[in-house]
């Protein structure tokens, strides 16, 4: 791409996060003194029965679940290693596809939620095979980031909280065929920056595709602050984390999640420095 056409994909990118502002304002609630702290007053709210979420295996929602302990303990590494950079953006990706990679993106954006120090966003980019919509019980008819890329829907149209406090989430809408020119596209570019800048004390989740699916993740790596990976005991082949490593941005890549683990432990994180 030449100098000019950057100069005006980025001239765009700044005008659509612009215009896009005031429709943002109120995504997570107004605060009150109401013990739940938020009262949602443009987010679509859906109560999510507990047993939909134990169903689909979001058991962070269980305080005294043995796997909730290990998200939480995930979520305080994260913390620990973005939240005095100043980095909210992470992308959750996995190397094939099957390995578990919008579990585990489900169950740590409802830990952080419950963190007290900030929001949560969790944003279903995988337009390959949508997947947070189904672990929360949902149609694959929900409106979400289909229906906003096509102009049929605005931002603040698909917002939706799940009936936990401090959590909104952005529905994928439903596959895309040109996904890859989507993800790629400057109005992502300007939606993801948005995001990220509007509230200094929210934290983002991004769940994509895996890295040797397409190549959306790679193109969505360039947006985000920090990556995790998520791999799959005795499914996630060698050869798989060697051809996906080299396409990793090093430089934003957090650690590895490994899911189904048949230690003492269901799920084992590895962190990279």
């Amino acid at each position: 791409m030449s100098r000019i056409k950057k100069a005006l994909e980025k001239a765009k990118a700044r005008g659509l996060a612009a215009g896009r502002r005031e429709g943002l304002r109120h995504e997570h609630g107004e605060k009150t003194d109401e013990p739940s702290g938020l009262r949602y007053v443009q987010t679509k709210v859906v109560e999510v029965p507990e047993e939909v979420f134990i169903r689909n295996k979001i058991v962070s929602i269980q305080e005294d679940h043995p796997v909730a302990d290990q998200f939480k303990l995930l979520r305080t590494r994260i913390l620990q290693r973005t939240r005095k950079a100043g980095e909210n953006t992470i992308q959750i990706s996995g190397f094939d596809a099957g390995e578990g990679k919008s579990m585990v993106a489900m169950n740590l954006a409802v830990s952080m939620a419950k963190d007290t120090r900030q929001t949560t966003l969790l944003v279903d980019v995988d337009f390959r095979r949508p997947t947070i919509h189904r672990l929360m019980g949902l149609p694959d008819d929900t409106t979400g980031l289909k229906q906003y890329f096509e102009g049929r829907a605005s931002l603040e149209e698909i917002f939706i909280n799940p009936g936990i406090n401090k959590l909104t989430v952005l529905p994928a809408g439903g596959t895309i065929s040109h996904a890859t020119e989507i993800v790629g596209s400057s109005k992502m570019e300007a939606l993801v920056q948005e995001l990220k800048s509007r509230y200094p004390d929210r934290y983002i989740i991004f769940d994509s595709p895996g890295f040797n699916v397409c190549p959306d993740p790679v193109v969505f790596s360039e947006y985000v602050d920090a990556l995790l990976l998520v791999a799959r005991s005795d499914f996630t082949s060698a050869d798989s984390i060697k051809a996906a490593i080299k396409l990793v941005p090093k430089d934003k890549l957090l650690g590895t999640v490994l899911n189904d683990s048949k230690w003492q432990e269901p799920m084992a994180y590895h962190e990279h420095y």
